[in-house]
């Protein structure tokens, strides 16, 4: 126990879910999984809900400088439980590497529990977290860096709900007498990302013309549904209640158009597809569904099943066997984990949607693999627009040596653990390779081999990695990605650039003369390729 240093942050209950971040480490092993387990006075078998760990953690690398994992260190738990009203105490097990596990209890005190005055339980969970935030800021403070404890700052007050709402009609009045007619309505997250960067887009060319949205999103910091209110006028956030309130609103609106950006982090995700039909029986609106990504077959949206890895949306037995046990993506959010109804309800949708937008040939294919009975005629296949990208091509200075670049926040589903891995092989070699992460990797590697810049503003993508040093490219994504703007960004650089042998992006490799389509997902037959890639690239001539 006096090696493993370890926090809770904040955890939130409410209703049937739970969400919460802080941070842990050992000093001498890393964390293999990391789980809370939840018991109740009316079951007596525990439920869990895994934590998504080795996240960034600048502060806590600097409170702990001696110790090399506490850099990432940080984690968040957000899941679902069949039962939170007799709730009555959370283990945090904690497996690491070595194959031990230590058990920590939760204190009472650090869990909110929500009642029936939301504003009040609402007010406490912000500030709690807002406290928090403060406290990681301080280092930034200490080291100089303003910019990036804005930018933090900025988008938490930002992203937060500014007041609730307490009865359909409150909507209503917000709208003037054009502002109400031929509304958008979107239903999206509200996690950042690729999607918010589309749905923004939109937004904005809606708001040209002269047109409103109303975006139905879930704060996940205050677990509570939230509408986004965007006019020339208007950019308002509020809590409501629920989804239904928000259906006794629109039926005293106009609505031009329904939008399915995606539904990803939404609790009782299950109910959605008939919110969105009960929407367009009610307003006669055209119903365009954008597939980001796979929620619309599987909760777990990456489509990863229960070992981690692609699953090429296998037979429906395969799933049903997988997706009890699957705790990737969203998963538990699903209580129920019938792959069967989860289909036949979004099934549904497809059905009454009158169109269906994919943003390459692989989402569209993988899309009617699920759906057999999506006919390709129903799927409209349109890239992202890339106008405001840089187009800025990169200096490569160095070229004599291997030095791999990864760019992004890498994540499990972004190959974290690739990466960890393709840097012990490495390191295994004794071979001068490097790997630098153009952002920040969310786990532990080796240090000799891999440097991190840390979170990174869009504008200054080129300069760093022309600073970088790197070479060659890398995009370890292990889920088949439905477009991928960094590879755009990477290709439009005119740099090398390799990918796994699914997606979008292996699409776009295929015709690219500086792409390589990696035949392998083991991190020693990569790391071969990607020497005989730089040579070919590089030393051919």
């Amino acid at each position: 126990m006096s090696d493993l240093f370890w926090t809770i942050d904040s955890l939130v209950v409410k209703d049937n879910v739970l969400f919460g971040f802080g941070w842990i480490f050992h000093a001498q092993y890393d964390i293999a999984s990391l789980r809370f387990r939840v018991m109740s006075t009316e079951n007596g078998n525990p439920e869990y809900i895994y934590a998504d760990c080795g996240k960034p953690r600048e502060d806590v690398g600097r409170t702990y400088l001696n110790h090399i994992r506490a850099l990432n260190s940080g984690y968040v738990v957000f899941g679902a439980l069949s039962d939170t009203k007799h709730l009555d105490s959370i283990i945090l097990e904690c497996s690491l590497e070595d194959g031990s596990t230590i058990e920590l209890s939760v204190p009472s005190t650090k869990i909110i529990r929500f009642s029936n005055d939301y504003a009040k339980n609402n007010n406490r969970v912000v500030l709690r977290q807002a406290g928090t935030l403060l406290k990681r800021g301080l280092h930034l403070i200490r080291s100089g860096k303003f910019s990036s404890l804005f930018d933090k700052a900025k988008r938490y007050i930002k992203g937060r709900p500014q007041t609730a709402l307490q009865k359909p009609d409150d909507l209503v009045s917000l709208f003037g007498r054009q502002e109400g007619k031929n509304l958008c309505v979107i239903l999206d997250h509200d996690l950042g990302g690729g999607a918010n960067h589309y749905r923004d887009r939109l937004v904005d060319s809606i708001i040209r013309e002269g047109r409103s949205a109303i975006i139905l999103t879930y704060h996940v910091a205050t677990l509570s549904y939230m509408i986004i209110v965007r006019s020339k006028r208007l950019n308002l956030r509020y809590s409501i209640p629920n989804m239904a309130f928000l259906l006794e609103a629109l039926a005293q609106l106009s609505v031009g158009d329904i939008i399915y950006n995606t539904a990803v982090s939404f609790v009782k995700p299950d109910e959605i597809p008939q919110f969105l039909i009960k929407l367009k029986a009610l307003t006669s609106a055209p119903l365009t569904i954008l597939a980001h990504d796979f929620y619309l077959v599987c909760p777990s949206h990456f489509l990863l099943d229960h070992t981690g890895k692609y699953c090429q949306i296998p037979e429906l037995e395969v799933c049903a066997n997988c997706l009890p046990r699957n705790r990737y993506g969203f998963a538990t959010l699903f209580i129920e984990r019938d792959i069967s109804k989860w289909r036949a309800i979004w099934g549904s949708l497809l059905a009454v949607a009158d169109e269906i937008i994919t943003f390459s040939n692989s989402t569209a294919e993988l899309l009617m693999k699920a759906y057999p009975q999506i006919e390709s005629a129903q799927i409209s296949i349109k890239p992202h627009q890339v106008d405001h990208l840089t187009g800025r091509i990169a200096k490569i200075k160095q070229t004599s040596s291997l030095r791999i670049g990864v760019v992004g926040q890498i994540g499990f589903h972004k190959g974290a653990a690739f990466i960890q891995q393709l840097s012990r092989e490495i390191k295994r070699r004794g071979i001068d390779i490097n790997i630098v992460v153009i952002g920040s990797i969310e786990v532990s590697c080796e240090p000799s081999v891999v440097s991190q810049t840390g979170p990174y503003r869009y504008d200054e993508l080129p300069n760093l990695i022309n600073a970088s040093g790197a070479n060659i490219m890398l995009f370890p994504s292990i889920w088949p990605e439905t477009f991928s703007y960094v590879v755009h960004e990477l290709m439009n650089m005119n740099l090398p650039v390799a990918s796994f042998n699914f997606g979008a992006p292996s699409e776009r490799m295929a015709s690219y003369p500086k792409g390589l389509v990696l035949a392998s997902m083991d991190a020693a037959n990569v790391l071969d390729e990607l020497i005989l890639f730089h040579s070919k690239i590089y030393l051919a001539h």
